[in-house]
């Protein structure tokens, strides 16, 4: 029976992360053009902090990917600011989101 490789799960942990940034910032991309029109820079402030968080998610997953590639055990544990990162803009964006609904009333 072979052995797994070492580096495979990290490497599919990496590319979850960065699957899960690149929709963040995709869903914040169109928030952004829907909330210019109708709400303008209330909104489209708590966006931009989205996307800004989405990518540096983006980038920190990719970073970890390489420091980590080939091996299976961490000298330290990650912090969970990723985690954080993206709960926050997550809630940014239903915020912002709210705050569109709220603001055009029911059609």
């Amino acid at each position: 029976m072979t052995q797994p490789d070492p580096g495979s799960a990290n490497e599919r942990t990496a590319l979850a992360w960065q699957r899960t940034a690149l929709t963040l910032i995709a869903g914040t991309a169109i928030m952004a053009r829907l909330a210019v029109d109708q709400s303008g820079p209330p909104v489209l402030a708590l966006v931009v902090v989205a996307a800004v968080l989405g990518t540096w998610v983006f980038f920190e997953s990719a970073a970890r990917y390489r420091h980590s590639a080939g091996h299976r055990t961490r000298p330290k544990g990650r912090g969970g600011r990723a985690a954080l990162a993206l709960a926050i803009a997550t809630a940014l964006i239903g915020l912002g989101e709210l705050v569109l609904l709220t603001q055009t009333g029911p059609a």
